[in-house]
């Protein structure tokens, strides 16, 4: 009977460890931009429309000139849309690039002890990661 209730514990606790997450450790969502989801919707409704106007076409609804001329619209709006898909991107990406190209923080060394430039906690000198968080001294 007591093994079966330190089984019962030990899977509870195994259970229980692992649903509990703490909030640093899940990374953030990733922010969208709205004028890029704007763009893209956009783009995807005028490649239905052309496909549309092409089905038309070729069931003889529409005249070749009107096919011609409705067909040269959807690809100029189509062709500015995609430009400025291309134009946030670029700019999405800098954004990236810049982020990531922050200078790291040192690890703090005093009488001994290591800060972790990570989560600030102090650790031993012959640590090379932090024993909090785990992430490297150096």
């Amino acid at each position: 009977m007591v093994v079966v209730i330190i089984c019962a514990l030990l899977a509870v606790g195994a259970i229980g460890f692992t649903l509990v997450v703490r909030e640093r450790d899940i990374p953030p969502a990733p922010v969208e931009n709205p004028e890029l989801k704007h763009q893209e919707t956009r783009r995807q409704v005028l490649l239905e429309n052309l496909k549309d106007l092409q089905f038309e076409y070729h069931q003889g609804k529409l005249s070749d000139s009107d096919y011609q001329s409705l067909k040269s619209g959807f690809l100029y709006e189509l062709a500015a849309v995609m430009d400025s898909i291309e134009r946030l991107q670029a700019k999405d990406n800098e954004a990236e690039l810049k982020k990531k190209a922050k200078p790291k923080a040192k690890p703090v060394v005093s009488g001994g002890e290591i800060k972790c430039p990570s989560c600030g906690s102090s650790n031993p000198a012959s640590n090379r990661f932090c024993g909090q968080c785990g992430k490297a001294l150096s």
